[in-house]
């Protein structure tokens, strides 16, 4: 997938906002990479910075750092998903379900607010290879915490199944029980069957090691199945092999970029009036 060319960053200065990438370890975190240049793009006035917070400090660091009052919001990673969650003020639904909070942003009223917005990354990979998710019959390999973000949100948008396998079974129980409660028939399986499937999607770890196989047994690829792996490795075993059978693909690059607008939106921090007023000129 190509992005459009970096736009040039804004100077920091008194008046730049601040958005933090949380998490520990964070030197592997790519989402500054991604964030900054948007916000150049859009001419927001705001860096994202990377925040390496101890994990046996968090409960008592997050709150000092969410104190800040030029910090508009946080995009919050591995382990710190879950705990963030008592310090906020408002959770929406999504996170709710799912129990974690990838992103947060500070309201008008100084309360926070965080949401999760891995399916909304997963549904505009989707839509970005000409699928949308109505009708759909999914088979899901993963139950973690972006799996069950990426279930709910094709679930809300009227996939006609899901199929869910994870290497816990329990977890994969717990995630179709509590899909089918919502309405959407759900079931797991220690094997996914890729003839009865539309939509194939990765949201386990299988493919981040440059020596990984697939997560599914390859045999079963067929041309109509569309497959979304979001694993950011530009290439992964199942990809590849998705690829060579005709199938419609993208990888996790795709749900990067369409996670990262979307959080870019709910942060809610509006453009430089500088840049804005340059760009009229």
């Amino acid at each position: 997938m190509s992005f459009p060319a970096p736009a040039p960053a804004l100077p920091l200065t008194g008046a730049t906002r601040l958005v933090g990438m949380v998490g520990n370890p964070i030197r592997q975190a790519k989402s500054p990479e991604n964030f900054n240049p948007l916000f150049a793009r859009r001419g927001i006035d705001a860096v994202m910075v990377p925040i390496e917070v101890e994990s046996d400090r968090f409960e008592a660091d997050m709150p000092a750092l969410m104190r800040l009052a030029n910090l508009d919001g946080v995009v919050v990673t591995m382990p710190f998903k879950a705990r963030i969650i008592p310090m906020l003020d408002h959770v929406d639904e999504a996170a709710r379900r799912v129990g974690a909070v990838n992103a947060a942003r500070r309201r008008p009223d100084g309360t926070w607010e965080g949401g999760i917005f891995d399916g909304v990354g997963l549904v505009g990979a989707v839509r970005s290879i000409g699928l949308e998710p109505t009708g759909l019959r999914v088979g899901l390999v993963g139950a973690g915490g972006a799996g069950s973000a990426i279930a709910f949100a094709l679930a809300d948008r009227g996939i006609r199944s899901l199929s869910v396998t994870d290497r816990e079974p329990d977890r994969a129980a717990s995630l179709t029980a509590r899909v089918a409660q919502a309405g959407t028939p759900a079931e797991t399986l220690a094997a996914l069957d890729l003839a009865q499937l539309d939509l194939l999607i990765n949201a386990s770890p299988v493919g981040m090691g440059p020596d990984d196989g697939s997560p599914v047994d390859l045999s079963g690829l067929h041309a109509r199945l569309a497959v979304v792996d979001i694993v950011t490795r530009p290439a992964t075993a199942l990809l590849e092999a998705a690829r060579r059978s005709g199938c419609r693909a993208a990888g996790g690059a795709a749900m990067v970029a369409a996670q990262t607008e979307a959080i870019v939106e709910f942060l809610g921090i509006g453009p430089s009036e500088s840049r804005t007023t340059a760009q009229t000129k």
